[in-house]
């Protein structure tokens, strides 16, 4: 009898702590939470994929922009190209499918995006010809992997056959793997088949939309206080 009641007991303690205890989040909980927090935070996820802090905060407007296609923009200098692919990238964050983790914690998908300088991503692989503990390929293995790759001001490097080499192999490899690629650029891409090459410039028309941005150099405006 004693035995009996004890266990009632037990289990009466059990029934209490399963009512008091509290209920475990949904995922949709959980997923609501982390892209509120991705939205808050996408100045910095921008920026850990090399947006510099001038365009952590873009202003273009992309909503009859395809998120799920590659795009070739084009215009002069100072006409809000590079602010336009930093928008781009952005929505196409805050809209990807983010990973479950085995604790049911959300995260971005490795490799989702990265912004590059056409100049500076070339001068970073050429530096490793000069390193003994950076291999060049690794370098260019870097720029294949992103699910979208930004790529800023082609055509203002000087050309070399190194460069036009060098880009090729990117642009070739992002093209076979049907990888999603935005570049800005102040050449049309006549302009960069005659300076680079008829490959390059025949890739990035199977691969993208062209959009001519027009305009004047905003950043050439002076406003006088008086």
């Amino acid at each position: 009898m004693e035995q009996t009641t004890c266990i009632k007991e037990i289990i009466n303690d059990l029934k209490f702590m399963v009512k008091n205890e509290p209920e475990t989040e949904s995922n949709d909980v959980k997923l609501d939470r982390f892209k509120s927090g991705l939205e808050k935070n996408i100045q910095s996820v921008l920026s850990r994929m090399g947006v510099p802090k001038r365009f952590v905060s873009p202003k273009s407007n992309i909503t009859k922009l395809n998120l799920k296609s590659g795009y070739y923009f084009h215009g002069p200098v100072g006409t809000g190209k590079t602010d336009l692919a930093v928008s781009f990238l952005k929505n196409v964050i805050l809209n990807s499918e983010p990973l479950c983790e085995y604790d049911g914690k959300y995260r971005l998908q490795d490799n989702l995006g990265l912004f590059v300088s056409v100049p500076v991503m070339l001068l970073n692989i050429r530096g490793a010809f000069k390193s003994e503990t950076i291999e060049e390929m690794d370098l260019i293995k870097k720029y294949m992997k992103p699910e979208i790759l930004i790529m800023d001001d082609l055509g203002t490097e000087k050309t070399t056959d190194w460069v036009i080499q060098t880009l090729y192999v990117i642009i070739n490899s992002r093209y076979e793997e049907d990888k999603q690629t935005v570049i800005t650029s102040n050449y049309s891409l006549e302009e960069i088949r005659k300076n680079l090459n008829d490959k390059i410039a025949s890739r990035i028309i199977a691969m993208t939309e062209v959009i001519e941005i027009k305009g004047i150099d905003r950043r050439s405006a002076i406003s006088v206080i008086k």
